[in-house]
């Protein structure tokens, strides 16, 4: 996917080592004739012989010579692990120029060679080095499993800096006030939890019993794959309804933020091969997933980013065409410890509904992120719930350019916000992240929303675009998940419906996202025809409604239909047949409303304007659908 990288750009950044593995039942070598660089060598190294060997050719580039130590200490441990996992028991490095056409001076490969040997003996490994500079003829005999052979390319990166100094919390009010998390003695429940965890470190105390929310994600189909890895999700019928429906309104959510928006779909797998791609998985720590397919290392995933900016840096933008949004709902995938793992909240297969929203600078950039703040807001508060804001920065310097941006937000929202700074003295791609938080039913402070400002990666990935003067500019990069990823979402709106059964009343979802929007109940089937009528008219009006069919009694059927949590349901008999007026048991309401099967419609339209619509994901005869 990053072929198109300039050669330059690469070597710039890293110098390369290649190598290819070939694990072999044995490798034979003997020496012919020196060349003009030949190392002068003992009689024994003339020839040699190894069984059940990782066989490690090896091509030193021109770039590496300033790097040698950097890059043989990578080699030695991929080497090491290589071994292990094949079930090698001994290395034989083999000098090998075929393997690029831009090769170190001799000197600089053999101390590599050399620098290699000595650091796999150090480690306790058998190995034998064939000499440098010598014709060979050689004789192997590949294994040829699916790990036989494989490639690698060291790049000999810097060390990453250490930071300096420690991590500061305070609290920032809407008065402008910088108040220490010890001394801070308003804000939310929510506020107080995340000061608590967060900036003082104090650990949740357990959880008594099964949080109730499971109930909710049992009742519409959401659980865990237990065929796959830990913290993989299934959906059956209800649940993939509610998945998709809250995916497409991720999807119109960002077609109505105020920008162009273009539509990408990518892959979910690249090489660390590619210097961006390593660079950045490298900021991301171990949270990652890895494919090895035999010959390359690929990660899979976390976001959209990858693929978005693998897309942008072969765009020719130019100046007039910003600011302009990239959106992808995303399978991505973070390999969080199994203990960590938690239903919709915290999965390694996750799907981010994520919108990069490129701009000419950073002024541009705090407008658009006040834009996204703001639609952020909006959409919990549609849910009936409050966000509190924990703001990262990533050093000082970072604060102290955008804090008039975060204030502004905190006079908005009047509401404080938690200050994270992180440690001086890394330079981190991003400037500034919130975290938009809600309080659950748990009393756990849940992030679910988010913004961010990245500085780095258009420079990483090789994105530009032409200003006033045609000079190729990086832009900068905004990243959000607006309504946060599907699965947070949809475990926001079970949430809120927890919070509404502790009330003491019924709780219920949002009429659009819940699959039995209406239910219909024929007392017998003298009265089906009339159902089916009503039925079929409600469908053509772009809602969900089902029929129970079934031989149960009047009694169960209503009962079945509140335990299903149907939004809207009625009984059809011949009262109802001969008047055309429904009691319609509305469960937001937690009553009887008479109306016609036409007002009905209406009321269910009203109550699902602007969002979206998917036609049912099972029967609409509860006769034909199996108990799952």
């Amino acid at each position: 996917m990053y072929d198109a990288f300039p050669r330059e750009r690469v070597k710039n950044g890293y110098g390369l080592m290649r190598t290819l593995y070939i694990h072999a039942d044995s490798m034979e070598f003997e020496s012919k004739k020196g060349t003009p660089v030949a190392e002068e060598i003992p009689d024994v190294m003339h020839s040699g012989r190894m069984e059940e060997v990782l066989v490690v050719f090896v091509t030193v580039e021109s770039d590496d010579e300033d790097k040698t130590a950097q890059i043989s200490e990578e080699a030695v441990a991929d080497i090491v692990e290589t071994m292990k996992r094949v079930g090698a028991e001994r290395v034989m490095i083999y000098p090998y120029a075929h393997l690029s056409n831009d090769l170190a001076k001799p000197k600089a490969s053999l101390e590599m060679l050399k620098l290699m040997e000595e650091k796999l003996k150090a480690k306790g490994t058998e190995v034998s080095r064939a000499p440098f500079g010598w014709y060979k003829a050689f004789s192997i005999k590949c294994k040829g499993h699916p790990l036989s052979e494989l490639s690698r390319n060291f790049e000999g990166k810097e060390k990453k800096k250490e930071a300096k100094g420690e991590e500061t919390f305070f609290v920032l009010t809407p008065e402008g006030k910088e108040v220490n998390v010890k001394d801070f003695k308003g804000g939310s429940a929510c506020m107080k939890e995340m000061i608590a965890k967060e900036a003082l470190g104090k650990e949740n105390e357990p959880l008594k019993g099964e949080p109730e929310y499971l109930r909710l994600c049992k009742k519409f189909g959401i659980q865990w794959e237990s065929m796959s890895d830990v913290g993989h999700m299934c959906l059956t019928p209800h649940g993939a309804l509610m998945f998709d429906l809250v995916s497409d309104y991720a999807t119109q959510i960002v077609n109505d933020v105020n920008v162009p928006i273009y539509m990408v779909k990518g892959t979910n797998m690249f090489s660390l091969d590619e210097p961006a791609v390593r660079e950045h998985a490298d900021l991301f720590g171990d949270r990652l997933y890895s494919v090895n397919t035999g010959k390359r290392s690929f990660i899979l995933r976390y976001a959209a980013c990858h693929q978005q900016f693998a897309m942008m840096r072969n765009w020719n933008i130019s100046y007039k065409q910003l600011p302009f949004g990239a959106f992808e709902v995303a399978d991505s995938y973070r390999l969080e410890q199994s203990g960590e793992t938690m239903l919709c909240f915290r999965t390694r297969r996750l799907n981010m509904p994520d919108l990069h929203v490129v701009c000419k600078d950073e002024d541009e950039a705090r407008d658009n992120f006040k834009i996204l703040d703001a639609r952020i807001f909006g959409e919990i508060e549609a849910l009936g719930r409050e966000y509190d804001m924990l703001v990262n920065f990533s050093s000082k310097k970072a604060y102290d350019e955008n804090k008039g941006l975060i204030l502004e937000l905190c006079k908005e929202h009047d509401r404080p916000a938690l200050i994270h700074l992180y440690p001086e003295g890394i330079n981190y791609y991003w400037t500034v992240n919130i975290e938009y938080h809600i309080m659950d039913q748990m009393n756990r402070a849940r992030e679910i929303g988010t913004v961010q400002i990245d500085v780095g990666n258009a420079k990483r990935f090789g994105i530009t675009y032409a200003d006033e003067n045609a000079e190729r500019i990086n832009p900068v990069i905004l990243h959000t998940a607006v309504i946060g990823t599907i699965e947070r979402y949809l475990y926001a709106i079970l949430d809120t419906a927890v919070g509404i059964e502790r009330k003491g009343v019924p709780g219920y979802l949002p009429a659009w996202i819940n699959p039995d929007q209406v239910r219909l109940m024929p007392v017998s089937d003298v009265h089906m025809e009339k159902s089916m009528q009503a039925a079929k008219y409600l469908e053509s009006k772009g809602i969900r409604v089902s029929v129970d069919d079934t031989d149960a009694t009047v009694g169960k059927k209503v009962r079945r239909s509140k335990q299903d949590w149907c939004s809207y349901a009625a009984v059809i008999g011949d009262k109802e047949a001969d008047s055309g007026e429904l009691s319609v048991y509305v469960r937001s309401e937690n009553a009887d409303r008479t109306m016609t099967v036409e007002e009905l419609a209406d009321r269910v339209k009203s109550d699902t304007e602007n969002k979206p619509f998917r036609r049912l994901y099972m029967p609409m005869l509860l006769s034909q659908r199996i108990d799952l």
